[in-house]
């Protein structure tokens, strides 16, 4: 009897740290830090090349990202807008593009805010299997973070690059416009703009707005500004 008691014992130990080692390394991989790679493969799904367009003006090229199962995509304001005569207008047409189609689908602009430069639009037909960004939280960011930013680089398509955190949150004037943003040491050109700002488990944190320009009017290259995703969320969640 003392026997059996005694085997009992021993397998409900041996369970019960096995059980622990099995949680410890599922935890430990589930917090792994991404590759830029894994970083790219498991966002692209997510990341769209958009397009803004009205006829006789032209078009306006950048990125966006979904954020919900019904379609729900945001982007800067300044992809889907353009100056005349002073005035900021929208262009007449909009369309995304996912990672692996070639051709445009439509999108219908929900609302916009050009001093916080977000733009939010849905998907005229969801026809397709969604997968909404995972969502970050900015808060948790600290100088020397690893981020990686993912957009329409150039317009030729998706493509990642990597860098840090320079400053988590500071004010910074652009446009006569002052913004709350994340300074991050990452190089980006136009096409970027409305893109992701990612952290190194593949979460949003931010979306890519601006860079600054120095006493000559050249683009200062290699540090990019991108809008805090909670302000994003504040944003959007009447929508």
């Amino acid at each position: 009897m003392k026997k059996k008691v005694y085997f009992i014992l021993i397998f409900v130990c041996v369970s019960i740290i096995s059980i622990i080692s099995l949680s410890l390394n599922i935890y430990f991989l589930a917090t792994k830090p991404l590759s830029a790679s894994g970083v790219f493969n498991f966002c692209k799904a997510s990341i769209l090349e958009i397009k803004a367009e009205t006829e006789g003006i032209g078009k306006s090229y950048g990125t966006a990202e979904l954020i919900s199962t019904d379609g729900t995509i945001i982007t800067n304001a300044h992809i889907i807008t353009y100056s005349q005569l002073g005035e900021t207008k929208t262009f007449e047409k909009f369309s995304v593009r996912f990672v692996d189609e070639e051709d445009f689908r439509e999108v219908d602009l929900y609302k916009y805010d050009s001093v916080l430069d977000i733009a939010v639009l849905k998907l005229v037909k969801v026809d397709r299997k969604i997968n909404p960004i995972k969502i970050g939280d900015d808060n948790k960011l600290k100088s020397g973070n690893t981020v990686y930013a993912i957009g329409n680089l150039s317009n030729y398509g998706l493509s990642i690059s990597k860098g840090i955190v320079s400053i988590p949150h500071i004010n910074v004037s652009y446009n006569n416009i002052t913004r709350n943003v994340i300074q991050c040491d990452l190089t980006i050109s136009d096409g970027n703009s409305g893109g992701a700002l990612l952290n190194d488990e593949g979460r949003l944190v931010g979306i890519t707005t601006f860079r600054l320009k120095d006493t000559s009017n050249n683009i200062v290259y290699g540090i990019s500004y991108c809008i805090p995703i909670n302000a994003v969320l504040e944003y959007i969640k009447n929508v």
